[in-house]
């Protein structure tokens, strides 16, 4: 009796905060629009062809993420951190048939406005690799979420080849940025108190997280590559 209270108790919990949530974004409904369009804009491109194949990587930026217009500024304003989800997919190009997906890569982005500081802080998580940088003015932030990654997903086989890329941004609450660095702290020091794989418990908690905020409020941009042939 005592595990179903706390059971309902937590529900009753994250739908409370839940409602809060959704009543402050309110002005942040979903918007689904191309990488040209809106303040926001996604990029995806090649790399110099520099392989004896003609293998192309691909190089993703965003801009103008922090555009005096931008939502996702006054989000970071009011003390809202926002997070950007970056997926790359190579596909092989088929003439008339159906475009086959191949493999892709993905990694996240979290900045939050630290008012006491006043610095921003900027979160990148690849994998199981976690790096905090920070960052003193909106300009020197504004310039970081600009830079360009170059992603390791080269195809290897023979083929005719694009990239196709999507951003999906979204607001968190302080509480969910909570939860995040509780996960860090808590989640991997358990796993290592019962001698678990540091990569596994970082994987299965993060895995979580995100899927949990699948449902928030976003903004998703899509954008492709030129073609490219490997020989």
């Amino acid at each position: 009796m005592a595990l179903q209270q706390a059971g309902l108790l937590r529900i009753l919990w994250w739908a409370g905060r839940a409602l809060v949530l959704t009543s402050a974004l309110a002005v942040t409904r979903v918007d689904r629009v191309a990488a040209q369009g809106g303040d926001v804009r996604l990029l995806v491109r090649l790399t110099t062809d520099s392989t004896p194949n003609g293998s192309r990587a691909p190089l993703v930026r965003s801009e103008n993420m922090l555009a005096s217009n931008s939502r996702w500024l006054d989000a970071l304003r009011s003390g809202l951190p926002v997070r950007l989800h970056y997926r790359v997919e190579v596909w092989r190009s088929r003439g008339a048939w159906f475009d086959t997906f191949e493999r892709q890569a993905e990694w996240d982005v979290v900045v939050r406005h630290e008012p006491l500081l006043d610095q921003y802080t900027l979160l990148t998580f690849v994998g199981a690799a976690r790096q905090e940088r920070r960052y003193a003015t909106l300009d020197a932030l504004g310039a970081a979420l600009a830079f360009g990654y170059q992603v390791n997903v080269r195809p290897v086989e023979s083929g005719r080849y694009y990239y196709a890329g999507s951003l999906q941004v979204t607001t968190l609450s302080d509480s969910d940025l909570d939860e995040l660095e509780r996960f860090l702290a808590g989640d991997l020091s358990e796993a290592e108190e019962q001698g678990e794989n540091f990569g596994d418990a970082l994987g299965r908690g993060a895995t979580r997280f995100l899927l949990r905020l699948a449902g928030l409020p976003s903004l998703r941009l899509e954008a492709r590559s030129p073609h490219f042939t490997v020989r």
